[in-house]
């Protein structure tokens, strides 16, 4: 999966992450903690190479439902990226998650990204159902997601522990031709899907 690098608008690249890549997610990590680190636990983990690697490790194995980790690198460095896990191939279910830097935000970068990503979760994983969770408090994400046209389907209450202080957790969803849509690709001619 993502065998080659897809070209992204804005002269972005984006490529599968391997452990290979360890020393440059930590140093992408490290030099925007606080804001990586504001509603995702994984940053403060992945902040040294080792961290990284671990972090990468099952993503670049495809252990544990975790599909595929992508680096959306632009202008020579690692900028953000994106991820499939919670892969369920008996359901053909899996959630859909994206980080950016604060350099990368508002350029297009994270919606480019996850079109990408929802084109292999469509075309090489069969998803006919893609979910996004967020903390609540992060509108940014939500807003983003919804612009993609994830629908949304509720609130977890107090389903999420980050430094110790619980939080409630959007669940948004694609399903079927809606994630045709969100991935900007005509759905194919045929019976409607579900």
């Amino acid at each position: 999966m993502l065998a080659e690098p897809i070209a992204l608008p804005g002269g972005a690249v984006l490529r599968r992450l391997t452990t290979a890549d360890a020393e440059a997610f930590a140093a992408h990590v490290e030099a925007d903690l606080e804001h990586l680190g504001a509603y995702l636990p994984w940053p403060a983990r992945t902040a040294d190479a080792a961290g990284a690697a671990d972090w990468l490790r099952p993503y670049e194995h495809a252990e544990d439902g975790r599909v595929v980790a992508a680096g959306a690198w632009l202008e020579g460095r690692l900028a953000g990226g994106g991820v499939l896990f919670h892969h369920d191939a008996a359901q053909a279910n899996m959630e859909l998650g994206i980080w950016m830097t604060t350099g990368a935000e508002g350029r297009g970068v994270a919606a480019a990204v996850c079109r990408a990503l929802l084109r292999l979760a469509r075309d090489e994983l069969g998803a006919r159902r893609l979910e996004w969770r967020s903390a609540t408090a992060n509108v940014r994400s939500r807003r983003l997601a919804q612009r993609l046209g994830f629908t949304h389907e509720g609130t977890l209450r107090s389903s999420y522990v980050l430094r110790g202080e619980r939080l409630d957790v959007d669940v948004l969803s694609l399903v079927g031709t809606e994630i045709d849509a969100a991935a900007g690709v005509t759905a194919p001619t045929g019976p409607a899907r579900a």
